[in-house]
């Protein structure tokens, strides 16, 4: 279930950003990550899981892709940082369309100065169906 997804997304940053991080947990966790893991990072956030047998749902995916920023960054900056964000969720996207998943609903973010204004970004939203672990079963 949740950990199938996980491990979609996994094998997915590992191969798009063989350099940065991969991590999942919450928004504190992400804070932590900041300092100690190498960026660009991706943080796919908790989310619920729906159950249903041979395929499982989870309609509200929100994962965060965040490159290096600075405070006193411009704009021009800020949008080469936006660029390369919009570039690694594309990839990312890209790869989700070649397995055997169905995407919906994606929706692209930019954000900025986030994390103690040392990371700007995107965020991605969107819906995934995909089989059950053959490992798994339900009552």
């Amino acid at each position: 279930m949740y950990i199938d997804a996980i491990a979609i997304f996994k094998d997915i940053a590992e191969t798009i950003n063989p350099n940065g991080t991969f991590y999942h947990g919450r928004i504190s966790d992400a804070n932590l990550a900041i300092d100690r893991k190498p960026l660009p990072q991706i943080h796919v956030y908790p989310f619920r899981v729906q159950p249903s047998g041979a395929v499982d749902s989870a309609p509200n995916i929100l994962i965060a892709f965040l490159f290096q920023d600075s405070p006193n960054s411009n704009d021009e900056q800020r949008n080469d940082i936006t660029n390369l964000a919009d570039i690694m969720q594309r990839k990312f996207k890209q790869a989700l369309g070649a397995l055997d998943v169905q995407v919906s609903n994606w929706e692209a973010e930019p954000f900025y100065k986030q994390f103690s204004g040392v990371t700007s970004g995107m965020y991605v939203r969107f819906k995934l169906e995909y089989k059950s672990s053959k490992n798994c079963t339900y009552d």
